[in-house]
């Protein structure tokens, strides 16, 4: 059985006269041109056996492999050849984005495109062309994401009914460009209080990235207020969250067993929270409230000068981990 191109290994020691790969090199490439794909395919897998560099053998055989319906191991062969650097630049980007459109990396698709287009390295005759192929991507995606959806599975009276990790699930395989369309029953699965939280956290989290406007309600153990879908506190990039982080390392930066698990502890708890971020609290109140919660574990005694408020809310966000999680 033939194996796949990224398991070929250098011959190591074993000679190779030059007119061997000449002579399979154009035998594969007379197969190609006479459509014969598959002994097309085989002798220029005997090529790049031997040379798994060689430009051109690799990119006649993604093209094999693309006429042959495996656009997975074709995939794999036209980034190797990017890498390695393509005789014909834009015939092999042009079929790496046709591969990733079968595959349906349509997102990796649109990116690659704009990146041709913006870097304006197509001439003229070339970007229309191009431009189409975006237009195409764009339907298709459309259409798959129409296709996967069961825009049903999503109604709040049937959504809730479902366990924590099934609600997940479904938001969490849902397409980007899925969102919009289904924007209204997002928005009531957030503001549904028998939603779960993390699940809420996931929606909130796609909303921010898609941008999606709108208002939202949200409520989240005491915390209650409106925001903008489209303007939510960034996820990553957050200050105040980077902030209180900075208090935790300082603070324990000579016990790291100690500083692993209270940012465990952190982190955990931000996603529970998001989009509040214990708001009413200064950024070293919570970091002190974290390490003296820690504390108590050990001890068994209520942490001093710690907020007893703040110290409740870690108590019932970690019971909640543990009912969700059975």
């Amino acid at each position: 059985m033939r194996k796949k191109y990224r398991e070929l290994k250098r011959k190591g020691n074993v000679i190779v006269f030059p007119t061997t790969i000449s002579r399979l090199l154009t035998d594969g490439m007379n197969l190609l041109k006479e459509e014969q794909y598959a002994e097309a395919r085989d002798k220029l897998y005997q090529v790049l056996a031997y040379e798994p560099e060689h430009a051109g053998a690799l990119g006649a055989y993604a093209y094999c492999l693309f006429e042959l319906g495996d656009y997975e191991e074709a995939l794999d062969v036209c980034r190797e050849l990017l890498k390695v650097g393509p005789i014909h630049y834009l015939e092999t980007m042009e079929l790496y984005i046709s591969l990733l459109m079968q595959v349906r990396e349509f997102e990796e698709a649109e990116q690659m495109i704009e990146m041709l287009i913006e870097e304006k390295v197509l001439p003229e005759e070339r970007l229309e062309q191009f431009q189409q192929l975006r237009e195409l991507n764009e339907r298709i995606a459309a259409n798959v994401s129409k296709e996967k959806v069961d825009i049903q599975l999503y109604d709040a009276e049937h959504f809730i009914t479902l366990r924590p990790s099934e609600q997940e699930h479904l938001i969490m395989e849902l397409p980007p460009t899925s969102f919009e369309p289904l924007k209204e029953k997002l928005f009531a699965l957030v503001e549904h209080p028998k939603t779960d939280l993390l699940t809420k956290t996931y929606i909130l989290f796609m909303l921010h990235q898609e941008k999606v406007a709108g208002r939202l309600h949200i409520q989240k153990f005491h915390y209650e207020g409106e925001f903008s879908a489209a303007a939510l506190p960034d996820p990553i990039n957050n200050k105040r969250i980077a902030t209180i982080r900075t208090y935790l390392e300082e603070a324990l930066s000579k016990d790291p067993t100690r500083l692993g698990m209270a940012i465990e502890l952190f982190e955990r708890h931000i996603y529970l929270f998001y989009p509040f971020a214990w708001d009413e609290f200064e950024g070293r109140e919570v970091a002190e409230a974290y390490m003296g919660y820690l504390d108590s574990l050990f001890t068994g005694e209520a942490p001093n000068g710690v907020d007893e408020e703040l110290h409740k809310l870690i108590i019932q966000a970690e019971a909640w981990f543990e009912i969700r999680n059975g």
